[in-house]
């Protein structure tokens, strides 16, 4: 059983000719910019999560690499006080098509970023500790 208060997610960070593929997604009236992920379902591995989360939000099948950072930190994107513990993956595209308008959902839109600009003012704190870090864990 999950304890109240606690969430683990998992995201995909896919690299293609020195850019990275971000979501910009909406929460509530705010939108933010974040890797393609999401939360791991009860009952669910971590690396079953990444490829649906993946898929859902990208239309895109991916493949991990590599575990890249493991972060830890009071995130308050949907609860004050809300403990996730974040898993950021390396991924290869294996087969699919970019869906552009990203799920339709709370995903609204995908793009890519030069590797050495992720915009990190638009995101969540909690996702700015690895994305400042990210140059050298590739």
């Amino acid at each position: 059983m999950i304890p109240a208060g606690f969430s683990c997610r998992v995201y995909g960070v896919l690299r293609e000719g020195g850019k990275i593929l971000l979501t910009r997604s909406r929460f509530q009236k705010s939108e933010f910019v974040n890797f393609p992920g999401g939360a791991i379902e009860p009952g669910e591995a971590p690396l079953g999560a990444l490829a649906r989360e993946f898929d859902e939000e990208t239309g895109l099948e991916v493949r991990p690499r590599r575990l890249l950072f493991a972060s830890e930190a009071a995130h308050i994107s949907t609860h004050t006080g809300l403990q996730i513990v974040s898993l950021y993956w390396l991924v290869e595209r294996v087969r699919g098509e970019l869906k552009a308008g990203g799920n339709g959902d709370d995903v609204v839109s995908l793009f890519w970023a030069p590797e050495d600009r992720v915009p990190t003012e638009e995101m969540f704190p909690a996702d700015k500790e690895f994305a400042y870090r990210l140059k050298e864990l590739l």
